[in-house]
């Protein structure tokens, strides 16, 4: 029997056998016309537009031509991720600057084409959407395009939204977001009086009510009492009530004021992912306002002067011994001291510096013999130093782990804790033409 008189369910059994490998996939529907329409399914399933220019407008217009002679891929399109990474570059100064002049010589962003608006148009089962708006203010973009982005992210298949660089957003709009589960607001500002878009829905629809699961804010100082104050009033469609996750920036005040203003749902909290700087921003939380918490996530700073081991057993020594949490993982970022009349160390030298402190025994301590979480059984240390050079031989992978088992031997046998580098390069969005891609290394 040839491929070509094969019966549709015995087809569609073989292409969802291999949909995880898309090499096979594109071959068998180069030479089975059958198959075609299975496999572009799965072939067809993520469009990302996420370069910087120029070559964000080649991809545009490559996948604009592709989908305007096939208007019927776009529905089997479930992630859309669209708009350059202006605040992710903003490490590197040559990168930032080149984006920066060439949004000023355009006059508009990137995303700002009508190109991109027919494929949101056609995007109508997208399940995960990220915009990136180049950190313009919402007003300058037209009525059209605005309103092609209202009806993307309220559309009922929309599980997961990413906001990127926008000034003043109508938060407004979100509260008929009835299939988000994830949000996450990253460097945007809300609007400061209420968008004619929101205008237009006063009454709560009726019909089935959505639950925010998950909720990420980074220097989005201006978002949270605004997008509270809108999820939280009789109109909304999406409740926050049942927040199970929530990942925010203590180093600025959005992430003090959603600790604050969230306690409406902090008994269903199960994940709280915070990033720290100074030991100051250590007193801000308070993980018995928790009590359901199983996982931690922490981004803490380090410096060739500054450990923050103490800070960490201080913020988990407030947990209260009722505490239900079952995993640790500390991110461990290097940063710059405010002075350079220092002797530099190397990456490898830092990971040895913080693994052998002798605070981590205070650590233990705080953890163990108080029995704060008897029911921790995981933990990781992840790094990020700034030269990411550094990888992990087995050499330095065990002279690290030495270095725990010494300085706590009761909580590394409790917790066995894994230690990864955590490359955080962007170099995944720089063109090729720009050969920028050793400035990042």
């Amino acid at each position: 029997m040839s491929l070509q008189s094969l019966p549709l369910e015995l087809i569609s059994l073989i292409v969802e056998e291999f949909q995880s490998d898309k090499k096979s996939l594109k071959n068998i529907s180069l030479v089975s016309r059958p198959f075609l329409h299975a496999c572009r399914t799965h072939l067809f399933t993520v469009l990302r537009i996420n370069s910087l220019q120029p070559a964000f407008d080649y991809k545009c217009k490559a996948w604009y031509d592709l989908v305007r002679r096939s208007p019927a891929l776009l529905p089997y399109i479930r992630v859309l991720e669209l708009g350059p990474p202006i605040f992710r570059v903003s490490k590197d100064t040559a990168v930032w600057s080149s984006q920066w002049g060439d949004i000023m010589r355009r006059g508009v962003p990137s995303i700002h084409d009508e190109k991109l608006e027919f494929i949101m148009a056609g995007a109508t089962n997208v399940k995960k959407v990220i915009l990136r708006l180049e950190y313009q203010p919402w007003q300058n973009f037209s009525p059209a395009f605005r309103q092609t982005v209202l009806d993307l992210i309220q559309r009922e298949s929309v599980a997961s939204l990413s906001i990127e660089d926008v000034i003043g957003f109508p938060f407004e709009t979100l509260r008929n977001c009835r299939g988000l589960k994830d949000l996450s607001l990253i460097s945007i500002t809300a609007s400061e009086h209420p968008s004619d878009e929101a205008q237009t829905d006063h009454q709560r629809q009726s019909g089935r009510m959505g639950h925010l699961e998950s909720f990420t804010a980074i220097a989005s100082d201006q978002c949270i009492g605004p997008l509270i104050d809108t999820l939280s009033s009789a109109r909304s469609n999406l409740d926050i009530s049942r927040l199970q996750r929530l990942a925010v920036n203590i180093t600025g005040t959005d992430g003090r004021t959603a600790l604050s203003r969230f306690p409406i749902c902090s008994q269903t909290i199960t994940t709280l992912d915070l990033r720290l700087n100074s030991s100051k921003e250590y007193d801000v939380c308070d993980l018995q306002k928790f009590p359901n918490l199983r996982s931690l996530f922490i981004s803490a700073a380090y410096t060739p002067f500054y450990r923050p081991i103490l800070p960490l057993a201080r913020l988990l020594a407030r947990g209260g011994k009722s505490s239900n949490l079952q995993e640790l993982k500390i991110f461990f970022r290097q940063e710059s001291p405010d002075f350079e009349e220092f002797e530099p160390e190397s990456p490898s030298q830092a990971l040895t510096r913080i693994c052998m402190s002798r605070d981590w025994k205070e650590f233990e301590q705080k953890l163990t013999k108080q029995a704060l979480f008897p029911s921790l059984r995981k933990m990781s240390l992840v790094f990020r130093p700034e030269d990411m050079t550094i990888f992990l031989n087995d050499y330095l992978t065990m002279s690290l782990h030495l270095c725990l088992v010494k300085a706590m031997p009761a909580l590394y046998a409790l917790t066995n804790p894994t230690i990864e580098v955590y490359d955080d390069r962007f170099e995944q969005y720089i063109p090729n033409i720009f050969e920028t891609k050793n400035r990042l290394y």
